[in-house]
Parts: structure tokens; sequence; C-alpha cells
């Protein structure tokens, strides 16, 4: 019988390792799966950031419009009391105010909101408390607004405000009619998310243009925020402001009922 005789196993040359063409195979596909997960990681930030903005507009458009609401359903107006003189949004409001002796006061005040320079984006509210005093203001039959009301800020990132009436026959107008009282009241607000707002505070005199177009662009006829959506639709340069206006602007309209 022929002795057993063992042959040592030979690696074919080569077998061991990946040749060039896996190797390249294997990088593109990893850069593949690289910008694959990058660009879901950036679609979903950007997700996360548009959601922020809208809870922040949210967040102020809401708290805004039921200020204003509760002030404008308890409002009183009189033909002998003065209400919106000149255009402005001023009138009393049965709630208390600030300011005077707090044993005299009642839930009566003068109040009063205004944007204020057209670079300033914090809606402003002032108010003025009225007393039980029998020769105290509201004087009955007196035109003039009483002065003397205190101003806060509310909200910042306010760029657009506008009020309209509605009266019995249909028809809006930015002008108060004591003698034709209006049935309801149509409030609108524009309003940028925090991040825009800082973008937008380097540079005032974006502010400024922003604030002139929604005030140019209100007809006073029509729903305010009708008037506003066409103007961001139409007419207003994009190009001009931060990418993030896009998402970080929010227009709200509330119709409110006048007693």
């Amino acid at each position: 019988m022929s002795p057993c005789i063992d042959i040592p196993f030979q690696r074919k040359p080569g077998s061991g390792a990946f040749t060039l063409i896996e190797l390249l195979v294997a990088t593109a596909v990893l850069a593949l799966i690289s910008v694959v997960l990058a660009q879901m990681l950036s679609a979903t930030s950007q997700t996360w950031i548009t959601g922020q903005a809208k809870v922040n507009n949210f967040t102020k458009g809401r708290a805004m419009m039921d200020l204003l609401t509760r002030d404008l359903q308890g409002g009183v107006y009189r033909k002998d009391l003065p209400a919106f003189p000149n255009q402005t949004i001023a009138f009393f409001t049965e709630r208390p105010g600030f300011g005077g002796n707090a044993s005299l006061t009642r839930n009566l005040s003068w109040v009063q909101y205004d944007l204020g320079p057209s670079t300033n984006t914090i809606l402003q509210r002032a108010d003025l408390a009225q007393a039980w005093n029998a020769a105290g203001t509201p004087a009955f039959g007196e035109s003039n607004a009483p002065a003397g009301a205190v101003s806060r800020d509310t909200a910042p990132g306010v760029v657009g405000f506008q009020i309209q009436f509605v009266y019995a026959d249909g028809s809006m107008s930015t002008n108060y009619i004591a003698t034709n009282r209006p049935r309801a009241a149509s409030v609108g607000i524009a309003v940028v998310d925090d991040k825009t707002l800082e973008l937008l505070t380097a540079n005032p005199a974006k502010i400024s243009a922003l604030r002139n177009g929604f005030s140019s662009h209100a007809t006073g006829t029509n729903s305010v925020k009708s008037d506003w959506e066409k103007y961001l639709r139409s007419d207003l340069d994009w190009s001009a402001y931060p990418k993030s206006l896009a998402s970080g602007l929010k227009i709200f309209e509330r119709y409110v009922s006048l007693p």
C-alpha cells in the first residue's frame, strides 16, 4: 500500500482580497446611502423648523386675537361717547384699566391699539382706567379721546394690523360711523415667527417695506386676509427677504360681533 502523503491547501492567488471594482462599487453605495440619509435629515430638520414657526405664529396670533376680541365685545359704542376717533383703534370697553385710585375705578377703561413707527413690530395696547367719580370721564357728548392712557407691549412679530367694520347691509369699511352702528368688526393680523423676526430686525427698512405693503394692500371693502394673501401672492418681492419668511409668515383674520 502506498504511503499517505499530505498535500497542503494552496489558496488561489487574489481570492482573499476585494478587487478594485468591488471597492469602487462599495464606495459608491456608501456615498449614495450617505446622501440619502443627509437629505432625510435635512428634510426632517426643515419640517421641524417649519412646524416650530407655525406653532410660534399660532400662539402669538391667537393671543392677540383673543385680547382684542375681549375688548371689542365689551366695547361701549354710544353716539355720545368717542369711539375709533380719526380711524384709530381706540374705544371704551367694559374691562378694568390701569391708573387712578383703585378704590374708585370700575370695569370700564379707554383702550387703544397701535403698531407705532413703521419699523416697529410690537403691537401696543394702551389703557386708562375710568373712575366712579361723577366729575370724571367718560364725559358724555365729548368726541375727543381721553388723555393719559398707558401703553404696554404685547407680542412681538406683528407686521400687519387692520380693523374693518361690517354694517347691516353687508358693506365693509375702515370708517366707524356712530350713527350707523356696525354689526361686526373684521380683525386682520399678520405675524412672523421669532427666527424670521430676528433676521428682519437686522434690516429695519425691510420691516418698514413689509408693513407698508400690508397697509397699502388692504382695500377696506374686502376680506383683510383675502387682500393680504393676494399681495403676498402677486406683489411681494420674496427674493428681497429671508427665505424663512415663506414659512414664518402667517395671516390671521377673525370676525367679532359687536354689542
